[in-house]
């Protein structure tokens, strides 16, 4: 705060606290609560049960929940290259995480 007070002066940081709304004390809780205590709680209890290796490829889908969640919420229009990158990114994360197990099949049958 005494940074914005710093940064921003005192009629900024009013008129934020006064337009301070119903929909905002909504956004931190999902942020503070869903976002953050259930994102980073499930990603601690997959890394304590799986390898490393295994879960951080899962990091990638970041962008690709986002990109869905503007969708979804925001009714944001997608172009053909968001849903180009989807299709790459999911590849990247398929031979991330099955590649190991396709490369001796791939062998086997030379």
């Amino acid at each position: 705060m005494a940074l914005a007070l710093l940064l921003e002066g005192w009629p900024a940081i009013d008129a934020a606290i006064s337009d301070f709304s119903l929909r905002a004390v909504a956004a931190v809780a999902y942020l503070a609560w869903a976002a953050t205590l259930l994102g980073y709680g499930l990603w601690t209890r997959l890394l304590g049960r799986y390898p490393v290796n295994q879960v951080a490829p899962f990091s990638l889908l970041v962008p690709l929940v986002g990109l869905t969640t503007g969708w979804l919420a925001f009714g944001e229009a997608l172009q053909p290259l968001h849903f180009a990158g989807a299709a790459l990114l999911m590849l990247g994360l398929a031979i991330n995480l099955f590649g190991g197990r396709l490369l001796p099949w791939r062998r086997a049958r030379r």
